[in-house]
């Protein structure tokens, strides 16, 4: 049987996994079998460049790569693989360049199943970067932490592990 409409697909499935208790419904703490409060989910979108350049092209995906890393590290929480993450926006037919509004992000992370987002930007400027990421809850909207990070663009992995600690520090308890 060939599927003519993948899009449709793929939001009965979101839909039947939200209705199934799946994904985490705001104001509520989704349970275990054993009555353990569910981790929470992630999904850290490309973050979007905001002084694009031949310099930092494909940098959004990078640090988004190692922010997911990162998470996956902490015990308390989940996070969505980031080839799933790119099924999705292939399939709704968006892409993965840091440019996917909010809105989008939010549709798309329940489809996922994640009850959290990580979005967010960074910027080149000289030898400086500056790196932001907000944690959004996706049921609501609702912004539950900042981070950021500035420093020198050849210290950027260290940058990227401490933006890490500080939404584990602020936005993960």
């Amino acid at each position: 049987m060939k599927v003519r409409n993948r899009k449709g697909v793929y939001v009965i499935i979101g839909l039947l996994l939200v209705i199934l208790g799946v994904a985490v419904p705001g104001g509520f703490v989704a349970r275990g079998e054993e009555g353990a409060a569910v981790k929470p989910l992630i999904a850290v979108f490309t973050l979007e460049d905001l002084r694009a350049s031949d310099e930092t092209k494909g940098l959004g995906e990078d640090i988004a790569a190692s922010i997911t890393d990162g998470l996956a590290k902490v015990e308390s929480v989940k996070v969505v693989e980031r080839k799933e993450l790119k099924k999705i926006l292939d399939e709704i037919g968006l892409t993965m360049t840091g440019a996917v509004d909010e809105t989008t992000a939010l549709r798309v992370g329940k489809l996922l199943g994640a009850n959290r987002l990580a979005l967010g930007s960074f910027m080149k400027f000289g030898d400086k970067v500056r790196i932001n990421v907000r944690l959004i809850k996706t049921e609501t909207g609702e912004v539950l932490c900042t981070a950021r990070v500035t420093g020198d663009f050849n210290d950027i992995f260290e940058l990227e592990e401490d933006l890490v600690k500080q939404m584990v520090a602020t936005g993960l308890k």
